[in-house]
This record gives structure tokens, sequence and C-alpha cells, in this order.
């Protein structure tokens, strides 16, 4: 019986995953969510947790940020136990963009903060940068320039190999802090 609901819960993940990429949002976090129920009813949390990851990540795209957020809620501290620092991280940082389609600024900061720091443990530079980059658009919209600016700063600290583009960046945020320095 736990096989052949192992094998309906990957089923629905694949045609979760199917309907995500044909763009069919909604669709897919229906099925997302049924996967998770199916792999929560075998006491395999992790891939349930996963599952509702998933499931929030379609419903951001379907403008659906409450129902997002009411998904993700709790997975990251089943990562945590788990010991799985990198699907912590992705589960913050979902909690955090469906804090932020809310308009909840400083709670959605907040989440973004906790996932950029595993990023930067774990040594996920590009993560890292993501992360830090919503950081500062948050911290712009709240008017907290200087907050911003170093947020940018510091994401952009964290990647290994910079682009021209990047580089010329990091240079154009260090103006303030040498003028204050000064």
């Amino acid at each position: 019986m736990i096989d052949q609901n192992h094998g309906e819960a990957s089923l629905q993940e694949e045609e979760g995953k199917e309907l995500y990429t044909a763009g069919k949002f909604r669709q897919a976090s229906t099925v997302f969510s049924q996967a998770a129920e199916l792999y929560l009813n075998q006491g395999q949390e992790q891939l349930s947790a996963e599952m509702r990851n998933n499931q929030c990540v379609a419903l951001l795209r379907a403008k659906q940020p409450r129902e997002a957020l009411a998904a993700v809620k709790g997975t990251a501290l089943i990562f945590k136990e788990a010991g799985d620092q990198q699907k912590q991280a992705m589960a913050f940082a979902n909690e955090a963009t469906a804090l932020k389609d809310l308009g909840q600024k400083s709670e959605a900061i907040d989440k973004f903060t906790l996932a950029a720091d595993l990023f930067a443990q774990l040594n996920e530079g590009a993560m890292h940068l993501e992360v830090m980059q919503s950081i500062s658009a948050l911290k712009m919209k709240s008017r907290n320039l200087i907050g911003a600016v170093f947020s940018m700063q510091d994401g952009l600290e964290q990647v290994e190999k910079l682009s021209l583009r990047q580089k010329l960046l990091i240079k154009l945020l260090k103006i303030p802090q040498n003028l204050l320095e000064k």
C-alpha cells in the first residue's frame, strides 16, 4: 500500500511540475497540495514539505500570496529538523516572498535575512545575492537608502566571480561608504 501511495505521490509531483511548466499555476498548486498530503500520509514529512514549497511558488505565480504563505508555513522548521539547510533557506525565501507580496515588508525582510544567512553559510553566492537584492529593494521602498545600498553590497561581496556589470555596481555602491568614512 505504501509503495502504491508513494507511486501516486510521485505521479502527482510530476503532474504538478508539468502543469507549472505549462503556466497552469493554479492547477499545479492543487496537484502539489495533493502530493504533499500523500507524502505526509506515508510519513515522508520532508517530501511533503517540498511539495508545499512547490505549491507556494505556484500560488505566488498565480498571484495568490495569502494562500502561498499558508502553504509554506512551517516547512522551514521541517527542513531544519532534517538538517537540510539549503531547503530551509529556500523555504524562508518563499515565505518572505509571500509576505512581501502581502505588503508585510518588515516581516519579509526578517525572513529574507534568515534565508540570506543560510545561503552565505552554504557558500551559495548566487542565491545569497538574489535574496540580498530582494532585501535591498524592500529597504529602498521603505526609504532606507543606506540599508538598501549595504544590503546590495553585502550580496555582491558573496559572489565568487562577479560579472563586469556587478564589479562596476560594487564600485558604485562603495562611493557612499567611502564618503561616510572621510
